[in-house]
């Protein structure tokens, strides 16, 4: 699964999930909306929804997207059954946000105006974290985990240019998410065929890297460079092929084993 997005998009219908372990709540968002008219529409959301959950070993609160959401009226009650599933797989609670402006949809779960009135009644603090653009943002960041590798790759899949200091802010904390499925030293490689930094962004990424590197990360490398390679924050390879190649002898050492219970992860 690629997490922590984690992306299903198996029709027009595009799921997205935000993980945030240490403040246990997962964020479902809809980024082009949902329209549950039949009963395949709510399996592929029991499917992805079972999918990312596979990275959760303790119970949450879920915030569920309801600003372009539709059920058709003789669906509700399987998509309240739907809901009732997942209360038994350690959902503790579950909360709907929507604007102002956004059609009603009838569930039987609390139903708040906005993201951050919904996030403000859990341990989850984002303050403008969940406007339109930083969701975008995120979303086109895709990280894929490969163990036996010991490689984390990070894909863009559009255009996606750090600017700022708040754009590596977003990567950052999709980084530290990821960190808590790692308890071995690993390697990252960044696909970079559509990915640019600015000089700021450059310049801030050293803290992601000097953060990473404390929490076991061996080596960072990007690959397809989109601009000129002196821009990027990373040693920079033509091909896939030869930043991997620059891994291979970097594979778990004596006493490198991850120590997970003597570092804590910050939000």
């Amino acid at each position: 699964m690629p997490l922590d997005i984690e992306t299903d998009s198996t029709n027009k219908n595009k799921i997205e999930f935000e993980n945030h372990f240490s403040a246990r709540v997962v964020v479902i968002v809809f980024p082009n909306g949902y329209k549950v008219n039949s009963e395949q529409d709510l399996l592929e959301i029991k499917n992805a929804w079972t999918k990312n959950l596979k990275s959760w070993h303790s119970p949450y609160t879920c915030l569920f997207d309801l600003r372009d959401f539709y059920i058709s009226p003789d669906l509700e009650p399987s998509f309240e059954k739907l809901i009732h599933f997942f209360k038994n797989f350690f959902m503790r609670k579950i909360i709907g946000f929507c604007d102002e402006n956004s059609e009603k949809v009838n569930v039987k779960f609390e139903t708040v105006i906005g993201i951050d009135n919904a996030s403000a009644q859990t341990g989850l603090a984002r303050g403008k974290g969940f406007e339109k653009n930083i969701t975008d943002l995120r979303s086109k960041i895709q990280i894929d985990n490969d163990f036996n590798a010991h490689v984390m790759e990070i894909t863009f899949i559009s255009d996606t240019d750090f600017t700022t200091k708040e754009d590596i802010a977003i990567l950052k904390s999709k980084l530290q998410n990821i960190l808590m499925l790692w308890h071995t030293p690993y390697s990252v490689i960044f696909n970079c065929v559509n990915c640019t930094f600015s000089e700021e962004a450059k310049n801030e990424f050293v803290k992601v890297e000097r953060f990473l590197k404390s929490f076991f990360c061996k080596s960072i490398v990007g690959y397809a460079p989109k601009a000129n390679k002196e821009t990027y924050p990373f040693t920079m390879f033509r091909s896939r092929h030869l930043a991997a190649g620059s891994l291979e002898n970097s594979g778990i050492e004596s006493g490198e084993i991850a120590n997970c219970s003597t570092r804590k992860i910050g939000t």
